[in-house]
Parts: structure tokens; sequence; C-alpha cells
């Protein structure tokens, strides 16, 4: 019998799989052939491409992340960015950039406003102390541990308590004054990429973090984001790719895990599969109970992507952000992102990921018209924008979120929306009501992307190792 059993190998499942392996008898169960989920690299052809989430920042000395891959000595190839982000915006093109002065420079070359300094200032005050406050932990097996995990926010609440309940949109202006749309644009741009949702609906300190990201280090991650993966795939005992979990079954204080190619008796479980579509997997009714009482935090939030292989001799940053006049259709959103391997980088070397947000509904029908006519609009926008040729694309192909949930198994994509009214206390934890059952991912407490699921893994570790 095993301690443990993770099922899904995005960033959360191979994470935790990592530090439970050198404890306790862990196997780590993933669909497909290679591990990362969302940030994993697949091939297509003769072809590698980043699935999805491509962006690796807060991978410094002193933060979790940086300690946690290092005390486990997972290694991978990656250089040091000086800019995060290159946003096209009509006629301008703003560099967020990891120097303070220099990034200055852009903001007030493109929306000049004199108290820029002032605002960016706090921004950085602001994210160097959340990054500093490491007392808090969150657990929900019960009312007793979720109100003493709760009071564990002290610090943090005490330290950012003006930011957490004012709205972003309302901050902004109060704290501007006069502000034009299209900086407000750009800010709501810039917030959608981490919270998955835009001003008017997070809380200013959300907003601020998600301002903020572009101050910390940020890499390219040569060879594919999910050479991460590779180098800890190396260190675990036990795993099971291209197996498909079928049914879980409770079994008193056990759980039975049935997959595509064989049967499991587990201990406990770590689901970092969505948790919201993990649903299928369980008749137990008190499980499921505990899943569909989350229901209402799937908005059905999805992406849409378009993946390109080029062949160009003109240089061209990591990650672009276009931002548009208004929103494309079959999409709930008005901008791009797009990531671009590096011209040295033999593997992902002009190979383009392009995503942008959408709705699970939007591809109920008609999904094969709907998807080559959005890749084809998209396509254009970035040939437009970053001045590729037709002659140049070696290829080009799209995924909907049911092209996700054939492979990933999964057609929510980045997770919870980080909204005003979605409060901690009101998001899944790491832990749950069912003995031996937990969660991590970006479904679950903390967020989305590696700094976000991260915090999970670590808040996961505390629940589990008590550390």
């Amino acid at each position: 019998m095993n301690d443990y059993v993770v099922i899904g190998s995005g960033i959360g499942g191979s994470t935790s799989a990592l530090f439970l392996n050198k404890k306790y008898k862990t196997t780590l169960f993933e669909k497909e052939p290679y591990l990362g989920g969302c940030s994993s690299t697949f091939k297509r052809g003769k072809f590698f491409y980043n699935t999805g989430a491509t962006t690796f920042a807060g991978y410094e000395e002193g933060k979790f992340m940086y300690d946690f891959l290092s005390e486990h000595k997972v290694d991978f190839k990656k250089k040091l960015l000086d800019s995060s982000l290159t946003v096209l915006y009509n006629d301008k093109k703003i560099k967020r950039l990891r120097d303070f002065s220099a990034f200055i420079e852009e903001i007030n070359s493109a929306f000049y406003h004199p108290k820029n300094i002032e605002f960016y200032t706090l921004i950085m005050k602001i994210n160097k102390r959340f990054f500093e406050i490491n007392d808090y932990y969150y657990s929900n097996k019960n009312i007793f541990a979720k109100l003493k995990s709760l009071y564990s926010f002290k610090t943090l609440l005490g330290s950012f308590y003006p930011f957490i309940f004012e709205k972003a949109d309302k901050f902004l202006k109060n704290y501007f004054g006069n502000i034009s749309d299209e900086y407000l644009n750009y800010i709501d741009n810039q917030v959608l990429i981490v919270a998955q949702a835009k001003t008017p609906e997070v809380n200013f300190l959300t907003c601020a973090l998600a301002l903020g990201y572009q101050f910390v280090d940020n890499y390219y991650i040569y060879n594919g984001m999910g050479s991460i993966f590779e180098s800890i795939e190396e260190k675990l005992d036990d795993v099971r790719k291209s197996e498909f979990i079928e049914k879980i079954e409770r079994k008193q204080n056990d759980f039975i895990i049935h997959s595509n190619k064989s049967t499991l008796q587990t201990k406990n479980l770590v689901l970092n599969s969505s948790l919201f579509e993990s649903a299928s997997l369980f008749d137990d009714k008190e499980i499921l109970d505990y899943i569909n009482s989350y229901k209402k935090l799937d908005l059905g939030i999805s992406a849409f992507m378009v993946y390109m292989k080029i062949d160009t001799k003109q240089k061209l940053d990591h990650h672009y952000q276009i931002i548009l006049d208004k929103k494309l259709k079959n999409t709930i959103s008005n901008s791009l992102f797009v990531s671009i391997g590096a011209s040295d980088d033999e593997k992902m070397a002009g190979s383009i990921t392009i995503s942008t947000h959408t709705l699970n509904q939007y591809w109920y029908e008609n999904k094969k018209e709907k998807k080559q006519e959005l890749m084809d609009i998209i396509k254009n926008i970035v040939c437009l924008y970053l001045n590729i040729k037709e002659e140049e694309i070696l290829k080009c192909f799209a995924a909907t979120p049911f092209t996700f949930k054939r492979f990933i198994n999964r057609t929510s994509l980045g997770g919870i929306a980080v909204k005003y009214n979605n409060y901690v206390f009101k998001i899944p934890s790491n832990d749950t009501v069912i003995k031996g059952l937990y969660n991590v991912g970006d479904t679950t407490f903390a967020a989305q992307g590696w700094p976000g699921v991260m915090m999970g893994v670590r808040n996961l570790q505390r629940l589990i190792c008590d550390i």
C-alpha cells in the first residue's frame, strides 16, 4: 500500500510528489507521456512547443520557490531577463523592465503621470513585504482548524489592511486623480495576466502584486518549460506516465485508484487535477458534496491557444502582450500573451505560444469553424505586430478548452479568478474535510502560475509534514 498517490503532474503535483517522495512511499500518475500539465512542453511533428504557462517569475534566493527547487536539486538551464514583458498597445511599446529607473522612463514615455514614481515605488514596497511574510497557513479540515489558520494571517492582514478591502479601480482613481482610460486599460491587462480578472473585480493588493512581478527575477527556461519537470522526474521513485485515472474508490480510511493500466491502494491522495473536474472520478457522496460546495467558484474561464513555428532572422523578445481596442470574437479579452523561444535555444528557437482568455461555453457548438476563424485572426494580429512574414511560418495550429480536456483532462484553465469577493476563507484549502484527501494547483489555495501554485505547495507541506 502507498502512503501517497498524486494525480496530475502540473506544477503543484510534480513538486508535491517531490517533497512527499523523500519521506513517504509515493506514486505520481500522469495521463500524458510527459510531466507538466499546463506548464509542459510537447512535440508535434518535428517541433516542440510550450503548452501554456511560460512565465517563470520569483525564482530568487530567500523565496520559497528558489529554496524548494534548490533543496531538491532541481536543475535546469535558464537565463535572467531584464524585461519580463514587452507590451504593444496601439503605437506604444512598453518594456516591463526589472530595473526600476529604466522602467519609470518606459512608463512615463507611454503614460506620463507626475505620480508614476511614487506609485511604482509603492508597488515595489508591497511586493517586497508580501514575500517577506512567511508565518501563515490555511487549513480547511474542520471549523477549528480553519479559524486557527485564518488567525495566522494576522501579519499579512496588518501589513496590507487598507489594500485588501479596497477595490483596485477605486484606489487607482483616487490615487492618480486624473488617469487616462488608455492607462487604465494598460493596467487592467497587466492584472488580467496574473489574476484572471481586471481592476474593477480585484482588490488593490492583488493589483499591486500583479503589477510588481516584473520587479522580481524573471527567467527564460531553455529547452522548454518541460525541462524543469524532466529534472523533477529524475528524483521520483514511481512515476506512471500515460496512465489515465478512470475511478477512485474510498474504502474506510483508504483510497483505491483505478487507472487504465493498474489498480493501487493508498492511505492518502493528492489531487492536482482541476478541483471542479475531479468530481467525475468519485462516487462517494461526502467527497462529491465537498467538491460541489465550491462549484460556484468555477466561472468556466479558460484559454484559447495558438501555436506557431517560425524561421526568422529578426531578433524578438521572449514575452509580448498585445493590447487591442476591443475583445476578440469568442473571447473575454482584448489582449494576447505571446511567448517566443530564444534564437540560441536549439530545441525551442522560433517556437511561439499565444494565449487569450475565453469561456468554455463559447466552444460547445461549431468548434471547428470557430477554432479556424479565431486562429486566423490571432495569427494575423501577431504577424502584423511582430512583423512576421507568411513565408516565415512553418507551422500554425490552435487549441480550444476542449483540446485541453482531451490531453490534460481539464477545460477550465488559469484557476480561480482572484476576485475582490473571493476572500481566503472562501476558496478551497490544500487539505479537505475528507481524511487523507488533499488538493494542490490553481483551483485551490493560493493562486495560479509558478509563484501562486508554489505557495500552495508550501502550505500543503506544512499541513502534511508540520513544518
